[in-house]
C-alpha cells in the first residue's frame, strides 16, 4: 500500500464529474489518445513488446503482508537487476528499522525505492511520467514500479467515481502491442493471486495509474 499523505509532491485537485467532462471536451486529456497510437506504431515496427516480461515474471511472488506491496516490488527489481535472492521478510525488517515501512499503513510513495538505493541501484522518482516514457524505459532495460489504484485495476468502472486514488504498488514489466486493437500492459502485481505477469488493457492501466498522477519509481544499474 502507498501512503499518499506522506508524498511531498502536491496532488492534483479532485475534479467533479462536470469539470472532468468539460476538460475532456476541451481536449485536455486527448493527448493520451495520440500517445497510445504513437506507441503502438513504434512497437509495431520492432518486437511489438516493450520490456522483458517473460524474464521478469520469474521473480514474482505474492506479497507477504497486507500492506507490503512496495517492498515486494522492490524485491522483484532487486532480484532482476542484481541476480540474487532477496527475502521480502528481511527487506521488511530493514525498512521498518530505518522508518520507511509501517505494517499498518505501508510505504510512503516517496520511500518506494529507498531499499533499492541502499543496494547501490540508480533510483529516480518521477511525477507525471508519460506512457511513451514508460515504454522507452522498459526498452532500455530499466525497471519501473508504479503507483496505481487496486480498485480500478479490479473494476475499471470505478474510475468514474471522483476521489479514488492510488493505494497500491505494481511493477510494470511490459507493454504488448502485438494486437494493435488490444494493447496490454503486463504487470508483476504482488497483491493478487494471479499477479505474475497479469495483463490489463491499456485504458484500464492508464486510469489506475492516473489515480496516482502517473507516479513511478524507475530503477537501473549504476553507470560504471
Amino acid at each position: 500500500m502507498f501512503e499518499w499523505e506522506d508524498y511531498n509532491i502536491e496532488q492534483p485537485e479532485i475534479l467533479s464529474d462536470n469539470s472532468l467532462i468539460n476538460q475532456i471536451e476541451e481536449g485536455v486529456f486527448l493527448e493520451h489518445i495520440g500517445e497510445h497510437k504513437e506507441i503502438i506504431e513504434e512497437l509495431e515496427t520492432g518486437d511489438c513488446i516493450a520490456g522483458n516480461p517473460e524474464e521478469d515474471m520469474d521473480e514474482w511472488h505474492l506479497q507477504t503482508e497486507q500492506n507490503s506491496c512496495a517492498i515486494a516490488c522492490q524485491s522483484f527489481v532487486a532480484e532482476q537487476l542484481l541476480d540474487c535472492d532477496f527475502s521480502e521478510k528481511e527487506m521488511i525488517n530493514h525498512a521498518m528499522a530505518i522508518g520507511i515501512y509501517d505494517s499498518e499503513t505501508g510505504t510512503a510513495a516517496s520511500d518506494a525505492g529507498k531499499l533499492l538505493s541502499g543496494l547501490g541501484l540508480e533510483v529516480e522518482y518521477i511525477y507525471q511520467l508519460s506512457l511513451a516514457d514508460l515504454a522507452e524505459m522498459l526498452e532500455c532495460g530499466d525497471k519501473v514500479i508504479c503507483g496505481v489504484s487496486s480498485q480500478i485495476l479490479a473494476c475499471p468502472e470505478l474510475a468514474e467515481i471522483p476521489g479514488i486514488k492510488a493505494d497500491h504498488a505494481v511493477q510494470v514489466i511490459g507493454i504488448d502491442a502485438t494486437d494493435p486493437e488490444n494493447v496490454q500492459v503486463i504487470l508483476n502485481d504482488p497483491g493478487v493471486l494471479n499477479g505474475q505477469g497479469i495483463r490489463h488493457d491499456i485504458d484500464t492501466f492508464m486510469k489506475a495509474w492516473q489515480s496516482g498522477s502517473n507516479y513511478a519509481v524507475t530503477v537501473s544499474r549504476e553507470a560504471a
